[in-house]
């Protein structure tokens, strides 16, 4: 039987806890970021075999000797020196993060989040405004749809030009994305996450990719906001969810996976 140990101090991870408790799972809650004294207790006492860490690199990760041979580890962010060290010590782990299921039911959350961040901090309403979406990947794409079903204007950004064709087959505006694209007007929202841009003095900015945002160094703007981590502040039972549900998922074809290996090796 799968006795589950879920840690970080997303409120996400609480509620993930809740959920698979309520499936019927063994589970444990530990809630903080960082390997230590306590969580090396909880490991060694309760010895779990499915261990779902933060979203967020751990400051201090779980020494791999730690983990039971026969344990499976959900990851958010890792440090690359850490994976080397599970590769080493032949331990199964799979990230959440690159789950396609996961990714895009994040994307719909963050987009619906992002028209409360609109909504809270413009006091306006979607129809009729014009919106620039920079980046065009599964963030991009949700957030393009729902303005867009609000009656919104909607202009893609992007580099690739096959993102720039299915753009306009989806009834957007596309534009090039270049060093020296120009935002005349209207609002943008970036999902994409590098430092890119050079803050314009009046545009309205709201960037819901990682941290650091888009923002060359040096640049600063008082009409830009950054809204990290929108699923989890504005909708933690609905991203608990779909959290729960993509792990789920992940552990299920993990087992057919490991079933069929001990099949073919009889």
């Amino acid at each position: 039987m799968s006795k589950w140990l879920v840690v970080g101090t997303d409120q996400r991870l609480n509620i993930l806890n809740d959920v698979l408790e309520e499936k019927g799972c063994e589970s444990c809650y530990l809630a903080q970021d960082s390997f230590d004294d306590k969580l090396k207790l909880i490991l060694e006492e309760w010895q779990p075999n499915r261990v779902v860490l933060p979203l967020l690199a751990m400051k201090q990760p779980i020494p791999a000797e730690l983990i039971g041979k026969d344990a499976v580890l959900y990851t958010g962010q890792t440090a690359p020196g850490w994976l080397a060290e599970l590769n080493k010590s032949g331990i199964n782990y799979q990230s959440y993060l690159e789950n396609e299921y996961f990714i895009w039911q994040n994307a719909q959350l963050t987009a619906e989040a992002f028209l409360q961040v609109f909504y809270e901090q413009t006091k306006r309403q979607i129809a009729g405004k014009h919106f620039y979406i920079a980046g065009f990947g599964r963030v991009g794409k949700a957030v393009a749809h729902v303005l867009h079903s609000l009656q919104a204007s909607v202009t893609v950004a992007a580099r690739a030009e096959e993102q720039l064709a299915e753009a306009g087959l989806l009834g957007y505006t596309p534009v090039r994305l270049t060093p020296t694209v120009h935002f005349p007007d209207g609002y943008l929202v970036n999902t994409i996450p590098s430092q890119w841009l050079e803050a314009a003095s009046c545009l309205h900015i709201f960037d819901v990719a990682s941290a650091p945002g888009c923002l060359k160094p040096g640049q600063t703007s008082e009409y830009y906001t950054i809204h990290l981590k929108l699923p989890g502040i504005h909708f933690p039972a609905d991203a608990a969810a779909v959290l729960a549900d993509a792990i789920l998922r992940m552990d299920t074809e993990e087992r057919g996976a490991t079933c069929l290996k001990e099949n073919e090796s009889d």
